[in-house]
């Protein structure tokens, strides 16, 4: 059975081997067969039968030999199925190999339709040889596969269509196709033997395993030069194509596409680019980012910068610690250090994208990730910048490539804090790190660099919380290391960071921390703004609560403090001070001595924040600080109640301090010390302090002294406080007394010790007194001294001396000490009235004082003394000063209260003891019948009318108030105290307003329950009413001055001037208009003030109902600033809780606010709408207020239109809320359906003629600003709006331009405007309107781009201004570059919009168009391309002008620039047409075609591949009836004769074809009349000749021709034509050797031989005729006829010279070098000698040397001397005929030579003219 199965396969096998031999003659029969017979053929290679199988094999043979015609067609389709079926190797390896054939030989639509094949089931391939077969099978069918648009329905089926239905067949192919785009050509090409060590030194991301799939086993796979060879490049383009097709999912080619998108070929990387960036591939998947670090192992540098990003776009990839880690160390070692592999530009790329994924890990990497891998990164980083130098870098490369490096090694700094902050790092390697970026703050060169460092170490302040003392210790020392670095040890100081840190990394109760703020301000105004700065901040409460929010506040230890700072343990003698040391103490050496009051005051500070136990710290603390100390009792008690507990040696190691700084360098920081005495001392404990101090009481002497007021002032009250204790006391003020005694009228220079000595004596006696130590009547000398030293001084002593002798007075009084009797009182009280009458506040407080001694209560006169005083502080109540004001009502106070009033008590700066305290502190107390008498007349003087009386009223009501509120006689007034206030309320003065709410307040404050319920309901009833009650008498103040000008330069201001005008108006109804306007100015007034200054606090405790928030709320916006300021502190006073209070009664205010826009009758109430509406939504989610959106854009367009400007600016302001609202949305998420809802409804209306097309500037910018910042974040739900959007912005491009602008560019010259245009053109593209279409056009797809095109095209044919032209240019472009995969259906449409766009009369704006014209050509589609550049070329040969051929050239020089590929693909029209164009008479023209020209072709040889085209060019040029165009031909085809001859050779002929081709248009343009550039086309004619004797040469009609053309030339009658027509004649002579035209040219140039140079002067044109004349005379003889009979030659030559003497004379020049090359041609001759040639030879001697002084120029003997070395060489050789029978020539010849040797003065001509003589007697 077995047999005869063989048998019979053997059988068949024979018998289709038999069919195929028989029709193998004929390719279609063989063709048909072996499609119905190869299969089964093929498999019986596969059969069981050894027999079966060779035979098979055989018939294989035969058949490989029978198909070797080209046209014998394959069963391809079949082939690949039964490959794909089999399973016998051999069957496979056999259809393997004839699919490889076959496959070239099907037809374009085959091929197509085999791809499918192909693909499917293509990953099941196990053999590496088949597969990488079948893979070469797929490259060369996918070069010819069509690929639909992207994007399109056919595309969204290819993945079907193409076979790739299978995920792993389609996985397979881009994984190749990846790999494809990794391969290099040199790895294509190499030898086998090779490709190891070139895979080594130069890694491509691929094994050899790889190269060898993809070179299919052979490196000729991708030769270029072999046949059937795969071009690497176009399989690329083709594989990237394809990749990006919908046969790909996403995540199937995002690896492949990163391959593509390192390429070097832009129209690879572009594609790849955009797959990248549509992709969305999960970047979250820890499968994606395990692929992303496993290639970026393997990929070469470009590949991993494309990861490096890919990453960096990845929390996920932030996870992985040692992928990370190891690819930063690989990615580094790669780009630099010595061994780097990556270097210049790509290594630099390299290194930014590492850094920049280094600066990604350490924003979003998690807090476990960071921390493990963190500290290993940052030693990287920290090796990278080791590497690149330290500290300071090494220069490599170009300035850019150094620029750039400066910028990677700042981010990587800036990368190393950002790190480091969220890494955990060992304790010393943290210091070590800190360390060596503050070395690197200080030393590094570059100040762009260091503020990336100051970066990176503030990134680190969150490392340094030390936990333990030696962490902190060692940080301490770190720091004070670089704050008191020495500036000569490095570039710059680490001061300000090492501040920083000390503030940020240490507690505020660190003491050495504060040391560093102190020693930060040492510098005083020389040192840096910013570190005195950080040390203010750093010595700030304030600041510490914010800089550690989360830690309680502890203030330093004020002892510990005073210990370290005061610390003299190193001093051995206490007495001795070092010699270059001021200080006594150690830490303030002479270069710190500004330190010393600044650690003074700081201690101080502390010292009191601390007995005041504060915690809690305002911005303001230490003026808060300053004010509690002075005014508030309760303060000044608990400070003194802590200084009696506190440390006694501590406050008097500060004191001492202060005293030691007054000492030794009083003029550093003495008022902080004197100050620092005087505040402690005035609370410090009697006994333990004040005591032992006042032996120092002597070193104030001086300071008494000083020039200083302050200074001054203080040492006299530290005087005071001390010296009652001191033993001497008694001795220095008998000294004090002395020099007051002696200076009774004392000097300028004495001024300030006699001010000094007169207010010490007064602090000496009244502490004395309140010490206890004396009493009052025991010091009556002294005081009486003092009393008649102030009188004496009141009346003639200056203000200075009036201030501290009013001091001194006043505080015997305060102490009952020397009260004035009789004449003396009347005198002191007049003497202090007339001051107290000039504003003079000393002498106000000073009659206050007088009040108090017991002794003012008591008079033998009619009135008390106490009476006397009082009435003279009411009379002050005229003055106008404020001040005064409030000293009188203080004064007031001290009159009738005395030692009860506060502001007596406030004074007190002891501890009264003894009789001091009994006598005088609690004896002298209050008044109780002038307190009710002084109540009952301020309280009846606030219902006065008169303005300066109730103003001075009120504020002494509040002094009253303020200062005696203990009292019982004012707290039973009080409920009568409010009435008045609230009386006060109403006035106009704001001042009384301030007074009246604040003695509310007060009230408030002071009085009981009812009291305070009462004030509450007339508050409310006051804000609730709708009018002010006005009750006026003739004196009333209705209206400010100058309010209502009457015109005569006065102004209405009272009721009385109102009456007055209506009666002589005679119109009484203009005192109600007028009164009405009066009340509704009072009701705001009062409304303005009722809430501010304190009212607020009464509110705060009030039940409120409700209704009253929508109208408060309101109010708060008012646009009356007093309304608005009242209201707001009225809010946050009943407020507590803002954000509940409008979340609870948002739908309340907000129908309010609707209905008063519209229903408001005052414009106040409008305006006060909107903008309270903006602030209520503004950051409300939006579902708060969705139900009201529309209403609200109703509303406020409805007033956006308001009769009021201001109105008009809320409603504006409103609407931009609404905007910035509408952008926060989207940037939180736009894609949301509130965010889509948002957009829908907004945008139309910035788009209308309400926004955007506003004829308002203002709300034209709004709206193009809102539009813009929604475009910004709009994201997708963008897209119905952006072919809307864009157009109307290209519109806005030209509107939006300054007037002043174009005002200008209509007033400036042609000239100037292009570079206006320039300007204007960079502006609009550069522009933020610009931006938002750029930023629009990311959101572009197939259906954005279906509704964009044609509006696009719409603006283009429409606009108008130039900016807009320039915008709808760069938006194609824009579309090109980012969109190519969606502009294909479109292309056509936009080019040919552009061919008449492109013309457009602006330089910048056809520009424009152009470039985008060579953008858009990229992905036009090949009969496209044809079209316009065919139109380019009708377009260039039908303009009119100039112009317009400039519009082409500049269209096609772009084509050249932009789109170099599209460039090549149409080189064979563009190129001829570039070549014509730069010979275009045009100079802008000729030189953009020139630069095409020179870009892509620039040879000569790239003429002669195009002489077809350009021939053609020329012809319709020549055939056109511009002149323009006709020259340009002429120009053209002669620079093409050129550049021919150029590459033919000096001997060589052009080819018969580009000769008859050339010809015709040749003659043509010859026939042109002159023009300017004909000389070109003459001058080329000769060469043409030249190397055209195939030509002419059997063509006798055509040789005939050619000379008479020639002649014809050289007859025209253009003058400046004529030089180079002869020259060309004299060429055309020497290039027709068959001619002998001397005689005939010779006659046609004779008249120019002989110019008439007497006659005139001979004009440059004439000598450069005359020159070509000769030329022709001298070179025009025939070459053939020199050859055989040169005597006769010459003879005729020499003849015609002899009468052209004087040409020569005009062309030395050209007669000796046309001489010289005669002679050599002659020479050259091999003629016989002539006997009868002597006579020529003399005849030539003679005319070489005539004239000889004529040759004035060293060049022109030169080229004589070598004529006459050829000339002798011709005469020697025998030309001239034998030379022994020219005697007497030789002796003319040797006394010439000789003398004209002895004559020449050049070294130079004397060589040649000797070697002459050489060569004559050889």
């Amino acid at each position: 059975m077995s047999s005869t199965a063989e048998g019979t396969e053997l059988r068949l096998v024979s018998s289709i081997r038999y069919k195929f031999a028989s029709v193998s003659g004929d390719e279609k029969k063989l063709s048909d067969a072996l499609r119905s017979q190869l299969i089964p053929l093929l498999d019986k290679a596969g059969s069981q039968h050894k027999a079966v199988r060779d035979a098979a094999f055989q018939a294989f043979i035969s058949v490989n030999n029978f198909i070797k015609p080209a046209g014998v067609v394959l069963p391809v389709a079949a082939l690949v199925d039964q490959y794909k079926k089999t399973n016998s190797p051999m069957v496979k390896q056999l259809d393997l190999s004839l699919i490889k054939q076959g496959v070239l030989r099907l037809d374009l639509s085959a091929r197509r339709e085999l791809l499918p094949v192909v693909l499917q089931g293509i990953a099941k391939e196990t053999s590496p040889a088949s597969a990488a077969g079948f893979f070469n099978i797929f490259l060369r069918l996918l070069v010819e596969f069509r690929l639909p648009g992207r994007g399109s329905s056919e595309d969204r089926l290819l993945r079907e269509r193409a076979g790739l239905s299978n995920p792993e067949d389609a996985s397979y192919i881009a994984q190749w196709l990846g790999k494809l785009f990794l391969l290099r050509q040199d790895l294509a090409l190499a030898p086998d033997e090779k490709l190891d060590e070139m895979l080594r030194v130069s890694p491509s991301g691929l094994s050899r395993d790889d190269v060898t799939f993809l070179r299919n086993n052979s490196p000729q796979t991708w030769n270029p030069l072999g046949q059937n060879s795969l071009s690497l490049p176009e399989c690329k383009v083709k594989g990237i194509g394809f990749l990006a097709s919908g046969a790909f999912t996403d995540s199937e080619r995002y690896i492949p596409a990163i391959c593509a998108s390192g390429s070097t070929d832009s129209r690879i990387t572009s594609v790849a680019d955009d797959i990248l960036k549509r992709s969305n591939v999960d970047l979250e998947s820890e499968s994606v980012v395990r692929s992303l670090y496993d290639a970026h192992k393997k990929f070469p540098a470009a590949q991993r910068i494309q990861i490096l990003r890919s990453l960096s776009k990845s929390t996920m990839a932030c996870g992985f610690k040692n992928e990370v880690v190891e690819a930063v160390k690989q990615d580094f070692d790669l780009a630099s250090g010595e061994n780097a592999s990556v270097l210049g530009l790509e290594a630099l790329r390299l290194n930014k994208a590492l850094l920049a994924f280094l600066g990604w890990i350490a924003r979003n990497g998690s807090t476990s990730a960071a921390s493990d891998m963190g500290s290993a990164l940052v030693l990287i980083l920290k090796d990278y910048i080791l590497r690149q130098g330290w500290p300071e870098p090494t220069p490599r490369g170009t300035q850019s490539q150094i620029q750039d490096e400066q910028r990677l090694r700042a981010n990587a700094y800036e990368t190393i804090g950002i790190l480091a902050r969220g890494s955990h790092f060992e304790h010393k390697s943290k210091d070590s790190l800190l360390k060596w970026l503050f070395d690197s703050l200080v030393s590094d060169p570059t100040l762009d660099i260091v503020v990336y460092i100051e970066s990176a170490l503030s990134s680190m302040m969150g490392l340094f919380k030390p936990t333990t003392s030696a962490e902190s210790r060692d940080l301490e020392i770190l720091l004070l290391e670089y704050m008191t670095l020495p500036e000569r040890q490095g570039r710059r100081t680490a001061r300000h960071v090492a501040a920083r840190f000390a503030n940020n990394c240490l507690p505020y109760s660190n003491i050495q921390a504060r040391w560093i703020n102190i020693l930060a301000l040492v510098g005083g105004s020389s040192e840096r703004r910013d570190v005195l700065e950080e040390g203010q901040r750093g010595l700030d409460p304030w600041w510490a609560t914010k800089l550690h929010p989360d830690d309680a506040l502890v203030l330093p230890d004020w002892t510990k403090m005073a210990e370290m700072f005061f610390d003299v343990k190193y001093e051995e003698d206490e007495n001795r001070m070092a010699v270059d040391q001021t200080s006594k103490y150690t830490l303030f050496p002479n270069n710190r001595l500004r330190a010393f009051p600044i650690a003074v005051r700081f201690v101080k500070q502390i010292l009191f924040l601390t007995a005041l136990n504060e915690n809690k710290f305002e911005v303001d603390w230490e003026s808060q600080l300053e004010r509690d100390v002075q005014n508030s009792l309760t303060t000044r008690e608990s400070i003194r109640e802590y200084f009696s507990n506190a440390s006694k040696p501590s406050l008097l190691v500060i004191l001492n301090a202060a005293f030691d700084g007054l000492r030794d360098h009083p003029d550093i920081g003495a008022e902080e010390c004197i100050s620092c005495l005087a505040e402690i001392l005035s609370f410090a404990p009697t006994e333990a302090v004040i005591s032992p101090l006042s032996a120092r009481t002597q070193e104030l002497l001086p300071l008494i002294k000083s020039n200083n007021q302050k200074v001054r002032q203080l040492a006299s009250k530290v005087f005071g406080i001390l010296a009652p204790w001191n033993s001497q006391s008694a001795a220095i003020v008998s000294q004090l007394r002395h020099f007051v005694e002696s200076c009774r009228e004392p000097s300028a220079s004495q001024s300030a010790e006699y001010q000094g000595s007169l207010t010490s004596l007064g602090a000496y006696l009244s502490r004395a007194v309140y010490y206890g130590k004396v009493k009052p009547q025991d010091v009556s000398d002294h005081a009486q001294f003092v009393f008649e030293s102030v009188t004496s001084t009141l009346q003639k002593g200056s203000t200075d001396i009036k201030a501290a002798a009013l001091d001194s007075i006043s505080q015997l009084w305060t102490a009952n000490i020397h009260f004035p009797q009789n004449d003396d009182l009347t005198k002191t009280i007049d003497s202090l009235a007339k001051l107290a009458a000039s504003g003079n506040e000393k002498a106000i407080s000073a009659m206050g004082r007088l009040a108090i001694p017991s002794l003012a209560d008591t008079s033998d006169s009619e009135a008390e003394p106490i009476v006397k005083i009082l009435d003279k502080l009411y009379e002050l109540s005229e003055i106008k000063r404020t001040e005064v004001h409030f000293a009188t009502g203080e004064a007031i106070a001290c009159a009738i209260a005395r030692w009860d009033s506060e502001a007596v008590q406030l004074s007190l700066d002891v501890e009264p003891s003894g009789s001091g305290k009994s006598d005088i502190v609690e004896a002298l107390g209050k008044r109780p019948s002038r307190v009710d008498a002084t109540i009952n007349k301020l309280i009846e003087d606030c219902k006065t009318t008169k303005p300066s009386l109730l103003k001075a009223s009120g504020i002494w009501l509040f002094c009253i108030i303020q200062y005696c509120s203990n009292l019982s006689e004012i707290q039973s007034r009080l409920r009568e105290c409010q009435v008045a206030f609230m009386r006060l309320l109403t006035a106009r003065d704001e001042l009384v307003q301030e007074t009246a709410s604040r003695g509310l307040a007060l009230v408030y404050e002071k009085g009981d329950q009812s009291l305070k319920g009462d004030l509450v309901k007339d508050l409310v009833a006051s804000f609730t009413g709708s009018k002010a009650q006005l009750k006026v008498d003739e004196d009333t103040e209705l209206f400010d001055a100058g309010a209502l000008p009457t015109g005569e330069g006065k102004s209405i201001t009272s009721y009385k001037d109102i009456i007055s005008l209506a009666n002589e108006v005679g119109d009484q109804s203009l005192i109600y208009k007028f009164m009405a306007l009066a009340t509704n100015a009072a009701t705001w007034t009062a409304r303005s003030a009722f809430g501010r200054f304190g009212l607020s606090n009464i509110l705060s405790d009030a039940e409120l109902d409700p209704k009253i928030y929508p109208k408060l709320y309101r109010y708060r916006f008012d646009p009356n600033s007093n309304v608005r300021r009242s209201m707001d502190d009225i809010w946050k006073a009943v407020v507590k809780d803002q954000t509940v209070v409008i979340d609870t009664h948002f739908d309340a205010i907000m129908n309010d606010l609707l209905k008063s826009i519209l229903d408001g009758k005052e414009w106040r109430v409008r305006e006060a709408s909107c903008a309270a509406i903006a602030e209520l939504i503004y950051g409300q989610p939006f579902t708060k207020y969705e139900k009201y959106y529309t209403d609200i854009w109703r509303v406020t367009l409805r007033v956006l239109d308001d009769q009021k400007g201001s109105v008009r600016a809320a409603a504006l302001k409103l609407c931009m809320g609404l905007s910035k609202t509408l952008v926060t949305q989207l940037q939180e998420n736009n894609s949301s359906a509130s965010a889509g809802a948002m957009i829908a409804k907004v945008l139309p209306f910035l788009l209308s003629d309400k926004g955007i097309e506003n004829s308002v500037k203002e709300v034209k910018y709004m709206a193009i600003s809102t539009v813009l910042d929604v475009v910004k974040n709009g994201g997708d739900a963008l897209k119905p709006f952006i072919p809307t959007i864009i157009t109307h912005f290209l519109g806005l491009l030209s509107t939006v331009e300054p007037e002043a602008v174009n005002y200008y560019y209509q007033r400036v010259s042609e000239e100037d405007r292009e570079g206006l245009d320039k300007l204007r053109s960079n502006a609009a593209t550069q522009s933020p309107l610009f931006e938002g279409i750029v930023n629009c056009l990311r959101f572009v797809d197939e259906g954005v781009m279906k509704e964009l095109a044609p509006q696009l095209v719409s603006s283009i044919k429409s606009a108008i201004g130039m900016q807009t032209k320039v915008g709808c240019a760069e938006v194609l472009s824009t579309l090109a570059l980012r969109h190519g995969i969606l502009l294909p259906p479109y292309t056509a449409m936009f080019l040919k919009a552009m061919e008449t766009q492109i013309l457009d009369r602006n330089h910048e704006t056809n520009k424009a168009y152009a470039r985008s014209s060579a953008y858009l050509l990229r992905s036009a589609a090949p009969d496209t391309r044809d079209r316009f550049t065919s139109k380019l070329l009708d377009l260039y040969f039908g303009a009119d002008d100039d112009t317009r051929r400039q519009k082409v050239a500049d269209a096609v020089l772009a084509i050249a620039k932009v789109s170099p590929d599209v460039f090549t693909d149409l080189e064979f029209r563009l190129l001829p047409f570039a070549y014509f164009g730069k010979h275009d008479t045009d100079e802008y023209v000729s030189e953009e075609f020139e630069a095409v020209w020179n870009q892509h072709a620039g040879g000569s040889h790239s003429v002669k591949r195009f002489i077809d085209e350009i021939t053609r060019l020329v012809s319709n040029g020549l055939t056109t009836s511009k002149w323009a165009l006709q020259h340009g031909a002429a120009l053209t085809i002669a620079s093409m004769i050129t550049a021919l001859s150029s590459t033919v050779g000096k001997d060589g002929q052009f080819a018969e074809a580009d000769l008859q081709r050339i010809w015709p248009v040749l003659d043509k343009a010859l026939s042109l009349k002159t023009f300017k550039g004909k000389e070109k086309l003459v001058t080329a004619y000769p060469l043409f000749v030249l190397h055209g004797k195939k030509l002419w040469s059997t063509d006798p009609v055509l040789a005939a021709q050619l000379k008479k053309i020639a002649i014809r030339e050289a007859k025209r009658n253009n003058e400046e034509y004529r030089p180079y027509a002869f020259e060309a004649l004299a060429e055309f002579a020497k290039a027709r050797e068959d001619l002998d035209m001397y005689a005939e040219v010779v006659g046609l140039v004779e008249e120019y031989l002989k110019p008439d140079n007497e006659a005139h002067k001979v004009t440059e044109l004439e000598r450069k005729t005359a020159d070509a004349a000769l030329k022709v005379a001298l070179t025009a003889y025939n070459r053939q006829k020199m050859r055989t009979t040169p005597v006769a030659v010459l003879n005729d030559v020499v003849s015609t010279a002899e009468g052209a003497k004087q040409a020569i004379s005009l062309a030395k020049d050209t007669w000796f070098s046309s001489a010289a090359e005669l002679m050599n041609q002659a020479l050259a001759s091999e003629a016989p000698p002539e006997s009868t040639g002597g006579g020529v030879a003399t005849r030539w001697f003679r005319l070489l040397v005539a004239d000889e002084n004529d040759a004035v120029l060293e060049n022109q003997r030169s080229s004589r001397a070598k004529a006459l070395d050829a000339f002798v060489k011709a005469w020697k050789k025998g030309v001239f005929g034998p030379v022994s029978e020219q005697g007497l020539l030789r002796e003319e010849m040797e006394q010439k030579l000789k003398s004209m040797v002895e004559a020449e003065r050049s070294i130079d001509v004397q060589k040649l003219l000797s070697q002459v003589i050489r060569q004559f007697v050889a």
